[in-house]
């Protein structure tokens, strides 16, 4: 059974599932349900005729999925212990969910600005910002379709209480704390200035 998470609606919609699988491939599978389960219900509300069996999908040169048959219906699945999420969107996007992970410096200093290092060495729960600042990154690199072969320390966010502030100047990001999971979204979009949003809360 999914849950429906606050997405503005502009953006499209975003859906979670708890999940009790353990194994990488077994939690890519309750991903891919949830994708079939969701997408009727997303198609109906948006006009999107599609068929009652998922469409076939194809991937980009980084394994980035899509739909063969409909370019214009964008998605992005993350999967990890105890949750899946699915994002469905007009345009170019990615998703990326975590459990709250431990801090490591030495896999902040590969992967953090330096303004996002000083900000873990002084935060009261370094471990749960290290996550955000993880999930953001995955994020975004998902919804370009490059993944993490992109530079993620050239992809910086400023984190002050619930408010994000990205130096990505063509995206839109929210962040979902769901128990002890991390969810942050992003959507492709062209901007003149960078952009602030909210963290939500959900028990």
């Amino acid at each position: 059974m999914s849950d429906r998470l606050p997405l503005p609606a502009e953006w499209g919609a975003l859906y979670a599932a708890a999940i009790s699988e353990t194994l990488k491939q077994e939690q890519h599978e309750a991903a891919h349900r949830l994708l079939q389960e969701c997408l009727p219900q997303y198609a109906r509300e948006y006009g999107i005729s599609v068929p009652e069996a998922p469409p076939v999908l194809s991937f980009g040169k980084m394994g980035k999925p899509s739909f063969r048959e409909y370019p214009e219906l964008h998605f992005n699945l993350s999967h990890c212990s105890g949750l899946a999420v699915c994002l469905f969107s007009g345009v170019e996007c990615g998703v990326d969910c975590e459990s709250i992970r431990k801090y490591k410096p030495r896999t902040a200093q590969r992967v953090c600005t330096p303004q996002e290092i000083a900000a873990l060495q002084t935060a009261e729960n370094p471990d749960l910002l290290f996550t955000r600042f993880w999930t953001l990154k995955e994020s975004y690199v998902k919804a370009i379709g490059i993944g993490i072969s992109h530079p993620l320390h050239e992809v910086g966010f400023v984190i002050a209480g619930d408010s994000i502030v990205s130096n990505c100047s063509d995206a839109s990001f929210m962040q979902f704390l769901l128990e002890d999971h991390i969810v942050s979204v992003c959507v492709l979009k062209k901007m003149e200035a960078q952009t602030v949003v909210k963290m939500e809360k959900s028990n």
